[in-house]
C-alpha cells in the first residue's frame, strides 16, 4: 500500500521530506539543519565544494539510489 507524503511526515518526523526523484543517482549537499539542498550531481567531490562555495562549511552529503522508488509524487 503506497504511503501519501503527509503521512510519511507524521510517521516519520526526523526523516524530513523524501528526495525529489529528478535526484536519482546523484549526490546532495544539504546544509547543517538538512532544509535546502545546496548543491547536485554526479561527482562528490564536485558537489561538496560547491555547498562550500555557498558558505556551508560542513555540509551534509547524500548519495541518493537509483531506485526503484517506492510511493512520492
Amino acid at each position: 500500500m503506497q504511503m501519501k507524503l503527509d503521512e510519511y511526515i507524521t510517521r516519520f518526523p526526523e526523516r524530513g521530506e523524501p528526495v525529489p526523484m529528478e535526484f536519482a543517482g546523484q549526490w546532495l549537499a544539504w546544509n547543517e539543519n538538512r532544509s535546502e539542498i545546496l548543491s547536485h550531481g554526479t561527482d562528490m567531490d564536485s558537489v561538496r565544494h560547491q555547498a562550500i562555495a555557498r558558505g556551508c562549511e560542513c555540509p551534509i552529503l547524500q548519495k541518493v539510489p537509483r531506485g526503484p522508488f517506492v510511493g512520492g509524487a
